[in-house]
């Protein structure tokens, strides 16, 4: 169990969380300061979603989804409703949000110009065919008439 003195008491907390719950609540001592759940089994649940919320936004960019994203807000809007104080946690959200958007903009950029590196080495590759064609070529016509050639 975890005891937080602005937050109330008996909320169950799994051993794995204990460390991820005490630095919530070190950084963050007010975030539960107007939760005022009863039911022992709803105060779980929303440290939970709280700290599932947290885990989400921990994630790699390549693994977050843009529905990911919808869903953590949803989740945010959820604790704040709930009386968690998050304005914290929202500006972190934004800054996922932001980093995803940038991720999938170079994800696209360097898309394209893979595409464009792509079409340049078709290209050159045309060109060096042609080249060895025309060196070809030009050998031949410079290959002096033999005797055999003249006669």
């Amino acid at each position: 169990m975890y005891n937080q003195q602005k937050m109330r008491p008996n909320i169950v907390i799994v051993a794995t969380e204990v460390e991820s719950v005490r630095l919530i609540f070190k950084r963050h001592p007010d975030i539960a300061v107007e939760f005022r759940a009863k039911n022992q089994h709803l105060r779980k649940a929303c440290m939970d979603f709280l700290l599932s919320l947290i885990e989400t936004m921990c994630q790699s960019l390549e693994e977050l989804s843009n529905e990911d994203l919808v869903e953590a807000d949803v989740a945010l809007t959820y604790l704040r409703d709930a009386g968690f104080k998050v304005d914290w946690l929202e500006k972190k959200l934004d800054h996922v949000k932001v980093k995803k958007e940038k991720e999938q903009f170079c994800v696209a950029r360097l898309q394209e110009m893979e595409d464009s590196l792509l079409e340049l080495w078709k290209k050159c590759s045309d060109l060096d065919a042609l080249v060895e064609k025309e060196e070809e070529e030009l050998s031949d016509t410079r290959t002096p008439l033999s005797l055999d050639d003249v006669v």
